[in-house]
């Protein structure tokens, strides 16, 4: 006797939802950071401390994570220096794949299952990939080789150091959609873990919520040369209640 067909079972709660959004939010701003260095370059390559009458006073190479280079030379002139071949096709290839991850991760958000997992999880390894070789390729090329001038130096720029958080971000998205899958047993007790920790907290704050404020109660001094000082405290206790808990006393008609 068969079995019939093994459907996949996925669960719709609540939680797994905020999973999904949570990982693709990681994704997504990875995603965001290296879409930044299609517009904005990577890394300059600058002489700060030219020597007196240096023809290069004043130059300043922008580089791009894409492969574009920009010279600014001593009279403000803006030339394009291409030391490789055209960089254009990288900067289409760097566009489509970071095009693919967000629709990968959007994928991934509104479809449960191993389907939307794996859609995010190919856009995802697409994208850290790219952004992973650029940066590598930016740190192991010294680009003060390309001149002799003492002040040369290299500067990486905020949007070079965006694109680190980028790598950053990407594998951490990566490694929350691979980790359940490869390792379900670390997973579900890092949940537990979370779960606990969420429920501690949640218990602590109602708690703390339901608790009444402490009441300000003045103290009457006593009588005259009877020695007890007059004093202002807190107590938790209602006004009716006497210092040792009990009802107060109620004074008598002379009181």
């Amino acid at each position: 006797m068969s079995a019939g067909p093994v459907r996949e079972v996925v669960p719709s709660s609540g939680a797994g939802l905020r999973m999904r959004v949570a990982r693709s939010a990681l994704g997504g701003a990875g995603v965001l950071l290296a879409a930044s260095t299609a517009v904005w370059p990577t890394k300059v390559v600058a002489v700060r401390v030219p020597e007196v009458g240096d023809f290069t006073k004043g130059y300043e190479q922008l580089i791009w994570s894409w492969g574009r280079e920009v010279v600014y030379t001593s009279d403000g002139v803006l030339l394009d220096a291409f030391s490789g071949p055209d960089p254009v096709p990288r900067l289409i290839l760097l566009v489509t794949v970071l095009v693919l991850a967000a629709a990968g991760l959007l994928v991934g958000v509104v479809r449960a299952g191993r389907r939307g997992e794996l859609c995010a999880a190919v856009g995802t390894s697409l994208a850290l990939a790219t952004v992973t070789a650029s940066v590598v390729e930016r740190w192991s090329v010294d680009d003060r080789t390309i001149g002799l001038q003492p002040g040369l130096v290299v500067v990486t720029t905020t949007v070079g150091w965006l694109e680190v958080a980028s790598v950053v971000l990407l594998t951490a998205a990566l490694a929350a959609l691979l980790v359940p899958v490869l390792l379900p047993r670390v997973a579900a007790a890092l949940s537990r873990r979370m779960g606990d920790v969420m429920a501690r907290l949640r218990g602590r704050a109602v708690v703390e919520a339901a608790a009444p404020p402490p009441v300000a109660t003045l103290l009457e001094p006593g009588s005259i040369g009877s020695g007890e000082v007059p004093a202002v405290g807190f107590s938790d206790l209602p006004p009716s209640t006497g210092p040792d808990g009990g009802a107060a006393p109620r004074p008598g008609p002379g009181g």
